[in-house]
């Protein structure tokens, strides 16, 4: 069952980046617990029971044929509604692709443009269950009804509303959100100890708190820096930051309340919608050292991660220059979170990806419920955790092919199945 626990809040300034650029960004430093847990087998205190996926493949849809409809640019991201169609939003082309159970395009929604229903300069799409979509541009946020057809629009003035980078939709249509940025006013009365998650209504009012996360302390002054303005074009400095900083990370669970992950050792927070924390999961996992080996490691993905920056920065159309500091400025945490991901499916199961020896994103994956029951863990090797969930046991994968074309893969899971 899962530890009730109280929420210890730390006074650090929070650190605001975009999530326009977080895909471009290096990965989530590392992390795989080290030392075996002694207690009983199939259970959170015992040792990892490895289970294996079964699943079937259902449909793979992706073309290199320039006049073809999955032709894709940029798959940013995938989603599946409540009658099994996904959605797949092609950022680089402005729209969404509704695709069928079979595979076949139902409708494109969106395109490039800035009348209503057009997309523009869009750094997230968020699908509902019922296929409504809460579409996230730089300067407004529009809302579609689930055939497509533009319902509103809302702007976000960077000096009033502030601007949302990113987040998830809850059923009522308000967003819950970790970054939005906003210029002008007191900046005594912007800081918020912690990593500050709030709800975001649509209509106008102020964001609430929800819930400030827990946050490693502050070495030094964060260097990072955004200034300019919409209109006269803005500028970014990132800073090499710390490495092995604790993720936040959240999902919305059926009964409203968000699995969260915020921690060094292995550490689920259950938070209710009045921001109460109800629980927690946890498994005697401990985080690694941070050793040379370990850093060298991480020197390496930065490496490419600035890469990744820099090209992700000469694609977009969006009013900002970006620079960021080289790996000589990347400083290190003395430990290594275990946890780095947490995702919920359409049976409520929570999926919790662990880092791996060297602190990259490749360790085993954890499925538990929100009951604190364990399932199993999906070896390193195994069934990846995909990047949409959907109904009967659907799976999605963004992909790329032998030729670098994107592609996106749907598969169908059967079971799980304890490795014999």
């Amino acid at each position: 069952m899962p530890k009730l626990t109280s929420t210890t809040k730390t006074k650090t300034r929070p650190r605001f980046l975009p999530a326009l650029l977080l895909a471009a960004l290096l990965p989530a430093c590392g992390e795989t617990g080290g030392g075996a847990a002694d207690g009983t087998a199939g259970t959170l205190d015992g040792p990892d029971v490895i289970v294996n996926a079964v699943t079937e493949e259902v449909f793979t849809v992706g073309s290199v044929a320039g006049d073809d409809w999955d032709t894709f640019g940029t798959v940013r991201s995938v989603d599946f509604d409540a009658q099994g169609n996904l959605h797949i939003f092609d950022s680089q082309a402005d729209h969404i692709l509704v695709v069928g159970p079979n595979g076949s395009l139902i409708r494109t929604v969106g395109g490039q443009g800035e009348g209503p229903g057009e997309f523009g300069n869009v750094n997230e799409a968020i699908v509902g269950r019922d296929g409504s979509y809460t579409v996230m541009g730089f300067s407004r946020i529009d809302l579609l009804d689930p055939d497509g057809e533009f319902v509103r629009s809302i702007t976000m003035d960077p000096r009033t509303t502030g601007i949302v980078m990113g987040g998830l939709a809850l059923p009522d249509g308000r967003l819950v959100v970790s970054q939005f940025l906003r210029f002008g006013g007191d900046d005594e009365e912007a800081e918020e100890a912690g990593r500050p998650i709030h709800i975001f209504p649509l209509d106008g009012t102020e964001p609430e708190l929800l819930y400030t996360a827990w946050q490693l302390p502050e070495e030094d002054e964060d260097e990072s820096s955004l200034s300019g303005s919409l209109e006269s074009g803005m500028r970014m400095r990132m800073s090499a930051g710390r490495a092995f900083e604790p993720r936040l990370d959240y999902e919305l669970l059926a009964n409203g309340r968000l699995a969260l992950i915020d921690s060094i050792g292995y550490r689920v927070k259950l938070i209710g919608l009045d921001g109460g924390v109800t629980g927690t999961i946890e498994r005697p996992i401990l985080p690694l050292p941070v050793d040379e080996e370990i850093m060298e490691a991480e020197r390496e993905r930065y490496r490419a991660g600035e890469a990744a920056v820099l090209e992700s920065a000469t694609r977009t159309s969006l009013p900002i220059q970006i620079e960021r500091e080289g790996v000589e400025g990347r400083t290190f945490a003395n430990e290594v979170p275990v946890l780095y991901g947490v995702r919920v499916d359409w049976g409520d199961r929570i999926w919790l990806a662990r880092r791996g020896p060297t602190g990259q994103n490749d360790g085993p994956t954890d499925i538990v419920t929100p009951d604190g029951d364990y399932i199993g863990t999906l070896p390193p090797d195994g069934l990846r955790t995909p990047d949409a969930f959907g109904p009967d046991g659907l799976l999605a994968y963004i992909e790329l092919d032998e030729m670098e074309v994107p592609t996106v893969r749907v598969v169908r899971l059967v079971a799980l199945e304890p490795e014999q």
